[in-house]
């Protein structure tokens, strides 16, 4: 024979599911927060350190602007163009001076030629008429075209157990601050100064941050 139910069984039943499934939201929701609060935490923690390597990085890379110098920067300005530099020894490998020197011949600013003095020879510096209307020169560092500052950090080492935490940091850096009178292109050869350098460095922990080594 079917079973009868009452009117309060049914009511019964119907405040039992509902209780039911208001626990269920409820814990759902609060397993969301949760979640939401320890994933919001970890990225949090995330971004604070990164954004600590790049500030630390940034102190040590950021000191020293890319220039192109002489002993004395002000006899530009003094005794004028052309100026005799003498090439001295330059090795096979990159340098920043030098890319400086060829982009600001590319550019029209300044030309450079080769004089022969005895055994060896001298750069003959000399503005361009374009380079008279171009504020290109500081009279305290010459020529300069920026500084490096860190593009991305890409990844580090965990710090071990001993007494001194030290990670080995992973990052790129490209030109930042790079003057108005710069042409990119005729300074290509530069590194940092379109496309992003590849970086490694170590920090340290102290009291007062990470500090690079």
């Amino acid at each position: 024979m079917p079973v009868r139910t009452s009117l309060n069984d049914k009511r019964g039943a119907a405040d039992y599911l509902y209780i039911t499934a208001f626990l269920i939201i409820r814990m759902d929701r609060k397993m969301k927060k949760i979640l939401l609060a320890a994933s919001a935490a970890l990225v949090l923690a995330g971004c604070g350190e990164k954004g600590d390597f790049e500030k630390a990085i940034n102190v040590k890379i950021s000191q020293s602007k890319l220039c192109y110098s002489l002993q004395d920067n002000d006899i530009v300005f003094n005794k004028g163009f052309p100026i005799k530099v003498n090439r001295g020894y330059r090795s096979a490998g990159y340098s920043a001076s030098d890319e400086i020197l060829k982009g600001l011949a590319e550019q029209g600013l300044l030309t450079v030629s080769q004089q022969v003095n005895g055994f060896s020879s001298v750069d003959v510096l000399e503005v361009t008429d374009k380079g008279q209307d171009v504020e290109f020169w500081d009279r305290e560092k010459g020529a300069c075209v920026g500084h490096r500052a860190v593009a991305e950090i890409k990844e580090w080492t965990e710090p071990g157990n001993g007494n001194q935490k030290v990670v080995r940091v992973s990052y790129t850096w490209k030109l930042a601050d790079v003057p108005s009178w710069a042409d990119k292109k005729a300074f290509s050869s530069v590194k940092g100064m379109n496309e992003p350098e590849e970086g490694m460095i170590n920090l340290v922990k102290t009291s007062n941050g990470w500090k690079a080594l």
